[in-house]
């Protein structure tokens, strides 16, 4: 009998994705296209590359495998599009008046450039690709091929669920929109997922990840782009704005376990004039949008609240699976336990829709192996491209630099370590990457949070964006309750803690202007080389921290390959290099800042 393999597609507008399983149901590989592309959230891009996929396929599965293509869309209209493409019909006819309708919802400001069609011309694109008649079903390669597709929420909570430490759990899907609605809610027991049925289903405008993106745009950021993150790191600035908190309540409410409508058509274009005489003007600085910020935060914290608040009501479980694309929200996650009656949250590491692929994958291979009992340990985010060997070599052989040393693993970790506790800013790859948004240690910029002036010289001369935007503090598991008040293990950057007051003057790079830090906690089962090198730089300073931010510029996805972290290198303000166990330092006086020392001591030498 030949061996089974499961290939998931992610095949959404965006943060398409792969991911395939083996034929013991473990995860070999998950990767967002964003990512091999350099092509941030690698908009109307299908998830099986041509070029690409052929060589993932002969890499993790065997030649004469069987492949299992689980397929999820974010689209109901997908198999009419599908239809559509396969005999010629036009784009606009079949689904362009839909679309339309669902986005221009009477709230969205008119400087909010959705590209509506070119999201249906993916849908169509992708659907043709599910369909087996794209690259899964082509000659390119030679596996036999069978398609199955699987609705969107339904994969976000099957990655949710299946990669937490949970038997039993409460899943909650929040998202911007799926193919019914923008909230899935499931009950989760020993491997088996029952949805909550219809009642649970949320449809129509009552959508907190539209919600949430009005407020991007409003503030004068790009939801395209995914700048909600800079909500995030906005709000703290900010307070309360009465008039705003007012207009934005009326945008949904809930009832039960649902959204709905809080205003009729009429209200919402009063409230959409209202909201667009508040928006940020062009040309002002991102801080006038403050208190915009902080009010939508303020309102979308208590939907959450009280939605979660009325699942937990339901009986399911004292555990919570919270994803989709709301669930990176992470201001609002550190505050979940606090402000419901769940006692424990899971968050996977990929919980927006490039996800979505281990969830197809998954359900394909349970399809298959019926679950006898819930896995017990919690996935590894450490699932995307390994660095590679040769282009590692020649760097080595190449490189024409005096500076560049290769050493051995230990070596690197202590050198590392050295540097950090010098000041330096550290360019740091090593093996896998991450699966999802965040770099937790394997394709990060690291430096020493002990510094008042290191936020600003990362956003500066390495990252070149806002000043307001905030770093990552990781940190040793272990020392987790003695920073942070109301500790939660976080192993994925996904959740917001608040520092205790006493330890705050120790590491002000890496807290946010409300005391909070966006905490990874490091243990050495999940990140052994990176618990290693915080441990070293903790022997060398007293502190168990180090600063974390992705590898990346501002617009940019996180690094992929070699040459990316050496072209990032040497085009920023970064001090120092590592990846894997190879070290390149840079000239002080030729980095900005020795350039500047180098005149001060000029001037003063006379």
């Amino acid at each position: 009998m030949r061996p089974r393999y499961y290939v998931g597609l992610s095949a959404t507008f965006h943060d398409p994705s792969v991911a395939i399983v083996s034929p013991k149901g473990e995860v070999l590989f998950a990767e967002a296209i964003e990512r091999p592309l350099q092509d941030k959230r690698a908009l109307n891009c299908p998830p099986d590359g041509l070029l690409r996929m052929p060589d993932l396929i002969a890499k993790y599965c065997d030649p004469d495998a069987e492949l299992v293509a689980g397929i999820t869309f974010s689209d109901r209209h997908s198999k009419v599009q599908e239809a559509a493409a396969l005999i010629g019909v036009g784009l606009r006819a079949v689904a362009g008046s839909e679309m339309a309708s669902r986005l221009e919802d009477g709230y969205l400001p008119d400087t909010w450039p959705y590209p509506k069609m070119n999201a249906v011309l993916t849908y169509m694109r992708n659907s043709v690709s599910a369909a087996g008649l794209g690259l899964l079903g082509s000659r390119m390669i030679r596996n036999s091929v069978r398609i199955r597709r699987y609705e969107h929420h339904l994969t976000h909570a099957a990655y949710g669920c299946y990669s937490s430490p949970f038997e039993h759990a409460a899943c909650a899907v929040i998202d911007g929109w799926g193919e019914t609605g923008s909230v899935g809610l499931y009950a989760y027991k020993n491997g088996a997922l029952e949805e909550l049925g219809p009642s649970s289903k949320i449809a129509g405008r009552s959508s907190l990840g539209y919600f949430y993106a009005i407020v991007t745009a409003l503030c004068g950021f790009d939801p395209m782009q995914g700048e909600e993150w800079k909500v995030m790191g906005l709000a703290p600035y900010g307070h309360v704005d009465k008039e705003v908190y007012g207009l934005l309540k009326r945008f949904c409410k809930v009832d039960g376990i649902r959204l709905k409508p809080s205003a009729s058509a009429r209200e919402r274009r009063q409230i959409r004039e209202a909201l667009l005489r508040r928006q940020r003007k062009p040309g002002t600085k991102p801080i006038e949008a403050a208190n915009l910020a902080r009010t939508g935060q303020q309102v979308f914290s208590e939907i959450m609240r009280e939605l979660l608040q009325n699942l937990h009501g339901q009986g399911i479980s004292h555990n919570l699976v919270l994803t989709g694309g709301c669930a990176l929200n992470s201001s609002y996650n550190g505050r979940i336990l606090e402000e419901t009656s769940f006692e424990r949250l899971h968050v996977p590491s990929a919980p927006g829709d490039d996800g979505n692929s281990v969830g197809a994958a998954l359900l394909a291979y349970y399809e298959d192996h019926p679950p006898q009992k819930a896995p017990k340990k919690v996935l590894s985010p450490y699932l995307g491209t390994d660095i590679s060997t040769e282009t590692r070599e020649h760097l080595i052989r190449f490189n024409s630099s005096q500076r560049l040393t290769h050493t051995s693993g230990d070596e690197v970790i202590r050198r590392t370590a050295k540097l950090l506790a010098q000041g330096k800013i550290v360019g740091w790859m090593q093996g896998r990457a991450e699966f999802g948004p965040r770099a937790l240690g394997n394709r990060s910029i690291l430096a020493d949070p002990r510094s008042p002036t290191m936020k600003d010289e990362i956003n500066g001369r390495v990252k070149f964006r806002e000043e307001f935007r905030p770093f990552a503090p990781s940190i040793l598991h272990e020392f987790g309750p003695e920073y942070f008040e109301d500790y939660q293990m976080t192993p994925y950057m996904e959740r917001t803690l608040v520092f205790r007051n006493e330890v705050r003057a120790k590491i002000p790079a890496v807290v946010h202007e409300d005391g909070t830090g966006r905490l990874q906690s490091v243990t050495e089962e999940l990140a052994p080389m990176y618990y290693r090198l915080i441990r070293a730089f903790y022997e060398l300073t007293g502190i168990p921290i180090v600063l974390n931010t992705s590898f990346n510029i501002m617009g940019k996805p996180i690094i992929h390959s070699v040459q990316d972290a050496v072209g990032m290198f040497y085009t920023t303000g970064l001090d120092a290099l590592v990846i894997d166990d190879v070290v390149i330092l840079k000239d002080e006086v030729r980095t900005g800042r020795g350039v500047a020392d180098a005149l001060q001591a000029s001037a003063v030498g006379g």
